[in-house]
């Protein structure tokens, strides 16, 4: 009886050690960590109008926009002291979003999504205007 009881101590008090470092976790970032769900849907609906999708492609593509839109907010959180760093992970994340899209859309539809997105804004080379 005391062994059994020593356990369930134990595993109360590890479980509430856990969930406390989670809270932490979470306890620096402002606000939901998941994006709104209006926003996915409108961004998913507008881009349904534009390029003629279909309704296995609207789920998919408002899935792949969901964790496109969370993982933004994520970065620009994460390095709002880094720009640099900030805008390199904004682009892997955009290239990852653009491999997502081309597993989704059909090759007219994505080219038309490649005319919508605005260019890339080109990122200086780390060494131009130094001394060497």
């Amino acid at each position: 009886m005391k062994a059994l009881l020593l356990i369930l101590t134990l595993l109360g008090t590890v479980s509430t050690a856990a969930h406390a470092q989670m809270k932490d976790r979470y306890a620096e970032r402002p606000g939901n960590p998941d994006p709104s769900a209006a926003r996915v849907e409108d961004l998913t609906r507008q881009m349904s109008r534009q390029l003629r999708l279909n309704e296995a492609q609207y789920i998919q593509l408002r899935d792949v926009n969901k964790i496109k839109l969370a993982r933004t907010e994520e970065i620009s959180w994460q390095f709002q002291e880094n720009p640099l760093e900030r805008s390199v992970r904004l682009a892997e994340l955009q290239a990852q979003y653009e491999a997502e899209c081309g597993r989704i859309l059909t090759p007219s539809q994505l080219s038309m999504l490649r005319s919508e997105q605005p260019e890339a804004v080109p990122v200086p080379a780390a060494n131009e205007g130094g001394l060497g």
